[in-house]
């Protein structure tokens, strides 16, 4: 694909991707600084509506430096002296909201709501005939069955098992703290991190339901949206199209762990190639910008 204007989208997607988000931050971070504005629509779940929300906030520096600080000072994935007390501690439960605590404070969520670029927050609900245990172990299933056979970006297995991906309009929210529960909601990944009470209801990531969520769209609204993908998918090229939509993927894997919040975890890298991959579609004519 040649010539995509950047200001011809109208809908920003985020995938979700754990650490391989920090790419979304990079290639977006590098598209404004040439200019670029974000859209009037966005949608994001898990990292992806984080990095989304840093964005808006125009918080993304701080963003990185506070997860490169935490991931400094964390030793170890799991503390194994829960056990004795018959807990799963892993180190996300603290690392994840402290991170989002950084970058969605009190100052940053005012900047948030002030901007005219709306994010939807997509969060995933359970089965009600299966629960909330229920309802990861499917949508674990579901994800490694898609992952190893169908290679699907948009999979229906989850749905046909009764997960239901919810969308909540981050702006809406009435508090920092509120809209720092609702991004923490949408990472939620068990046993990492345990499932949100939200609005009445239990919600987990949205990643179980779909990792690059959008809701119903018309055709013309297909027409107008981006979606930034986390995963490489070998057999396609950076920037395509699927059923109407057009995908922006790395150029090549993610250079860092998924989940790893160590010392040494390789976020500037996966930063990085999100800045290299911008560059490099600006300068061979695949996006321009209007300035």
């Amino acid at each position: 694909m040649q010539n995509l204007n950047f200001s011809q989208f109208q809908t920003l997607a985020f995938a979700g991707g754990g650490n391989r988000c920090w790419w979304q931050a990079g290639l977006l971070t590098q598209l404004q600084a040439c200019g670029a504005r974000l859209p009037a629509s966005m949608v994001g779940t898990s990292a992806g509506a984080a990095i989304a929300a840093s964005l808006l906030a125009g918080s993304t520096a701080t963003a990185l430096q506070a997860c490169q600080r935490l991931y400094a000072a964390n030793a170890r994935l799991f503390d194994w002296r829960g056990l004795t007390r018959l807990q799963l501690n892993f180190a996300h439960q603290t690392v994840y909201p402290a991170w989002l605590a950084a970058f969605v404070n009190e100052g940053h969520f005012k900047a948030i709501q002030s901007t005219p670029s709306r994010l939807l927050v997509a969060v995933t609900r359970p089965a009600r005939a299966l629960g909330l245990a229920g309802s990861v172990a499917a949508g674990t299933l579901a994800y490694l069955v898609d992952k190893k056979l169908f290679h699907n970006i948009h999979p229906a297995l989850p749905r046909f098992l009764g997960l239901k991906q919810a969308f909540f309009a981050l702006q809406d929210c009435t508090t920092a703290q509120e809209a720092r529960t609702t991004l923490r909601a949408a990472a939620a990944a068990p046993p990492f991190m345990s499932g949100v009470l939200l609005q009445g209801g239990w919600a987990f990531d949205g990643g179980y339901t779909d990792n690059a969520p959008i809701p119903a769209q018309t055709a013309n609204e297909k027409a107008s949206t981006l979606v930034l993908l986390t995963r490489h998918y070998p057999d396609k090229p950076s920037l395509f199209e699927v059923h109407g939509r057009t995908y922006w993927q790395p150029s090549r894997k993610v250079p860092v762990s998924t989940w790893d919040c160590r010392p040494g975890t390789t976020v500037d890298d996966a930063f990085a190639l999100g800045q290299e991959d911008a560059k490099r579609a600006l300068a061979n004519g695949q996006i321009q910008l209007s300035i």
